[in-house]
């Protein structure tokens, strides 16, 4: 039986345009296995509305305009890759939005989105001008939303900056970059 061909999904999620974790996620992209798709979209390109927890008290719509952009993204994707730095060692707002609006897609009955995520990969790149140790409680985050919707987790990949460009001095991580996506088999 033929592979199925995998489709990246690039979600560049910081409130820093090119910021390290995208250059980061940018190198690990030229990586990619053979015949892979990949499409990447800059969360600040398609701001969504706070979100608004309505579980308890009404049915949510069906996602229109951003959100409708991100949600079908998101369902025509293998593969979810989060770019994002660590702030106060948790995400940036754009993502976080992002997964917030996760819990409605959930609950609009003809998306079907919990069950059409199962077996899908979630990846994270990750800059932090810190110690790799800091960003376990992202790591750990991530890889719980990915049980969650019972996703596989393919990996975290942390990088070191702080300035604009910095992560492109941090050797290790650009050698991680390079073999990222090949690490893990999905499964």
């Amino acid at each position: 039986m033929p592979e199925t061909q995998r489709r990246f999904l690039f979600l560049p999620g910081s409130t820093r345009r090119q910021g390290n974790s995208e250059q980061l996620a940018r190198v690990a992209a030229q990586h990619l296995p053979a015949g892979a798709e990949q499409q990447w979209l800059n969360l600040l390109d398609y701001p969504l509305p706070d979100f608004i927890d309505l579980r308890h008290d009404a049915p949510y719509p069906a996602p229109v305009g951003n959100a409708k952009v991100l949600m079908e993204a998101t369902l025509h994707a293998t593969d979810l890759v989060l770019v994002l730095p660590l702030y106060w060692y948790s995400m940036p707002v754009p993502t976080k939005q992002y997964l917030d609006y996760w819990s409605a897609w959930m609950r609009v009955a003809e998306v079907h989105f919990r069950e059409r995520m199962v077996g899908k990969t979630l990846w994270a790149v990750v800059v932090s001008s810190g110690e790799p140790a800091e960003a376990q409680p992202l790591h750990d985050t991530l890889r719980l939303c990915a049980s969650y919707m019972r996703m596989h987790w393919g990996g975290f990949l942390f990088g070191n900056g702080s300035r604009p460009g910095d992560v492109q001095r941090d050797v290790a991580a650009q050698q991680r970059a390079a073999t990222f996506f090949s690490e893990a088999t999905p499964g």
